[in-house]
């Protein structure tokens, strides 16, 4: 839990498993009671972010305000049910019915038999009982110490999932709210597509804080898939002119500036003034992505020298942005 702001926090979670992370969790302490910007991944999480709430404010949890649909920020809201029974859980109106969807979706198919969730654990378990890795080379102490983490991560990412108890958000807006906590005025906004189909920015403007949800992610690389990229665009231009102190993304370190905001929107106006060229050549989607390079962004945050990702993840999220720009500038998605 870090400090922000008086009386606002961001809580920064490590990832979940090797395969799923947490999305940061905001806390806004009012005059007489709290509100708290998404609920991560799993409950076990979110009640210990509840442990760290108590820590600093005795007032209790009112709202709970949802970024967006995607369930590493919100699978955890029975924990917060359980802990704050008079709470409101608020999301877009449309939101609304993803978020409880897709949680059960995702809840159903990764705890059910024979799931790729299931067979991944059982083949790393596999590892650990025989000592070797898939080549059959004996795996060192630190790699050994390395899986069994990994495994009990696993473990309880599929015992909490199997038991998962889904919340549906019972307030919804179209548009913008304004939640007044007596002390700070927060500014609730649908900012439309950009990472998800509806993107909500959370703002204290007093305190000049403001909780992006993944239209912005640095953990190290940004998350492009399933996103809007052409109006992408607009909503981060929009959002370089809100005067910040402090911002939270969706995932990764608080920053206090809007340069990564800027070179997020350069990367994709740049990517996609490069598929367009190649697009008016008549280029498949799949010489598209051949062609395309964006090395000249590999700098500051996106150091691999430094973040220490693999050139493999970064050619995928160039795929993955490349598709959905190929469509969008098409008008195909």
């Amino acid at each position: 839990m870090e400090r922000i702001a008086n009386d606002v926090y961001a809580i920064i979670h490590d990832d979940a498993t090797d395969e799923w992370p947490h999305g940061n969790t905001g806390v806004i302490v009012g005059n007489d009671a709290v509100l708290v910007v998404d609920a991560c991944y799993l409950p076990s999480m979110a009640r210990e972010d509840i442990r760290m709430i108590k820590s600093i404010t005795k007032k209790p949890v009112k709202y709970l305000v949802f970024t967006h649909w995607h369930f590493d920020h919100n699978n955890g809201t029975i924990a917060y049910k359980d802990s704050f029974p008079g709470i409101t859980v608020i999301s877009e109106r449309e939101s609304q019915k993803f978020i409880e969807l897709n949680a059960v979706w995702w809840s159903r198919r990764s705890a059910a038999n024979g799931s790729t969730k299931r067979v991944g654990l059982a083949e790393l378990e596999a590892q650990l009982a025989s000592g070797r890795d898939t080549s059959g080379a004996l795996l060192p102490k630190e790699k050994l110490d390395k899986l069994r983490t990994t495994i009990n991560q696993r473990q309880n990412e599929l015992n909490e999932l199997s038991e998962l108890k889904v919340i549906t958000p019972d307030k919804t807006f179209n548009g913008s709210m304004i939640i007044d906590l007596g002390n700070k005025k927060v500014e609730i906004r649908d900012r439309g597509k950009a990472n998800s189909p509806h993107d909500v920015t959370i703002y204290v403007s007093g305190d000049q804080v403001l909780f992006t949800g993944d239209i912005l992610v640095q953990s190290p690389l940004p998350y492009l898939g399933s996103s809007w990229p052409v109006y992408w665009v607009k909503v981060l231009s929009e959002m370089e002119k809100i005067p910040i102190k402090a911002m939270v993304m969706g995932h990764g370190p608080v920053q206090k500036n809007h340069n990564y905001t800027r070179q997020v929107r350069e990367f994709l106006e740049s990517t996609m003034k490069k598929v367009e060229a190649l697009i008016r050549q008549g280029k498949t989607i799949e010489q598209v992505q051949e062609a395309i390079n964006m090395d000249e962004f590999k700098k500051g945050p996106w150091d691999p020298s430094v973040q220490g990702f693999l050139e493999e993840d970064w050619k995928y999220n160039l795929n993955t942005i490349t598709e959905r720009i190929w469509r969008g500038i098409r008008g195909q998605g």
